[in-house]
């Protein structure tokens, strides 16, 4: 496990270990400069110094196969960036997302250069609210709606014998966390890194379909013959405001 962060806010690296059954972080990352200042007064170290020291890490490590998981708060709401002085000013979501998209394919540079076979899956936990909607301002993110909760996810194969060609495959029926479990799973044997014919039509059919809901502290967020519904405290359903 790898964090850009100190993962101390609502002890999420404690529950990480408590309820995910991971082990603690073994990266030395305090000597990694701090670009950003969390949302809650700590310093953010930048995604592809984090990610480089990982690999340097790995490379080092005598074990066949292993899963790390990373976690990145660079585009939490409320960030900023540090000045030189030691301060910190404001810094908007799209210079901090350009930043986090060139660090990442840096990263997937470095990996595909070096030979070996790994899949990377990119899985966003909510979009940012930057325009909000009629039922909540923007920046809040209390009332899980389809444009907070609808965010992409991409899993990139690296190291293929024969990698595809041609635009990346969109899946576009209703999935989450099924779907993607699944599809890892059709992956874990290895066969596809070293395949000369893969057939990516078979490998992402039939994934398990899964219906728009949403749901956080008593706001519960669903799609009901194609228009989205919301249930507050457990009231009844209305559908939600457009």
């Amino acid at each position: 496990m790898a964090l850009n962060h100190t993962g101390e806010y609502q002890d999420y690296l404690k529950s990480l270990r408590e309820q995910g059954n991971l082990p603690a972080p073994t990266l030395q990352t305090n000597s990694l400069p701090t670009p950003l200042m969390a949302f809650y007064g700590t310093g953010i170290w930048g995604d592809l110094d984090v990610l480089n020291r990982w690999w340097q890490q790995r490379q080092t490590q005598n074990i066949s196969r292993t899963a790390t998981f990373y976690n990145t708060i660079t585009l939490h709401d409320g960030n900023r960036a540090i000045t030189p002085a030691g301060g910190t000013q404001h810094i908007d979501y799209q210079a901090r997302a350009q930043h986090l998209l060139d660090d990442l394919a840096t990263f997937l540079d470095a990996l595909e250069r070096s030979g070996r076979s790994l899949l990377v899956a990119i899985v966003p936990e909510h979009g940012a609210a930057l325009h909000g909607d009629r039922m909540q301002i923007a920046g809040m993110r209390e009332i899980p709606s389809p444009s907070i909760t609808h965010v992409p996810v991409g899993l990139k194969l690296v190291g293929m014998k024969k990698p595809h060609s041609g635009p990346p495959i969109h899946i576009k029926s209703p999935t989450s966390y099924l779907a993607l479990s699944e599809l890892v799973a059709r992956l874990s044997d290895g066969l596809a890194f070293t395949a000369t014919d893969l057939n990516w039509d078979t490998l992402t059919a039939n994934l398990p379909l899964t219906a728009p809901v949403a749901e956080n502290a008593g706001v519960v967020v669903l799609t009901y013959q194609g228009a989205p519904f919301v249930r507050m405290n457990s009231a009844n359903w209305l559908p939600y405001p457009r």
